[in-house]
């Protein structure tokens, strides 16, 4: 997602972005942000820069220990915690979520035609 790929190279501007986009863990079956080229580099300089993110993301319920990239049960809390944590307005949180929607709804069209 475009929206979100700017989001995340705004927010921490000295590390590399190509991509980001909102996946499901295989493992835990949980959401987090995936980026590239280096996705274990961003988060890790994006935790320096704001150090309370994953404070913040555990107080939810979030997965942090172990991985890059805190893991929410749902979007909507990943996309609520990244707000919150980037105090992006009310309109760019929205733009973010109806975005991410369309997105997704895109994917469940695309999964239902190969079905």
């Amino acid at each position: 997602m475009q929206l979100l790929t700017d989001v995340l190279s705004r927010a921490v501007s000295d590390a590399s972005v190509s991509h980001a986009s909102v996946v499901t863990s295989t493992k835990s079956k949980k959401y987090f942000i995936a980026v590239t080229p280096d996705h274990a580099e961003y988060w890790g300089r994006f935790k320096e820069r704001y150090p309370d993110s994953i404070y913040l993301a555990r107080s939810r319920g979030a997965r942090v220990d172990g991985v890059a990239c805190p893991e929410f049960t749902t979007t909507l809390d990943l996309l609520n915690w990244l707000s919150d944590v980037l105090g992006l307005t009310q309109g760019e949180r929205k733009l973010l979520r109806f975005c991410s929607n369309v997105v997704r709804c895109h994917m469940l069209m695309l999964l239902g035609a190969i079905h």
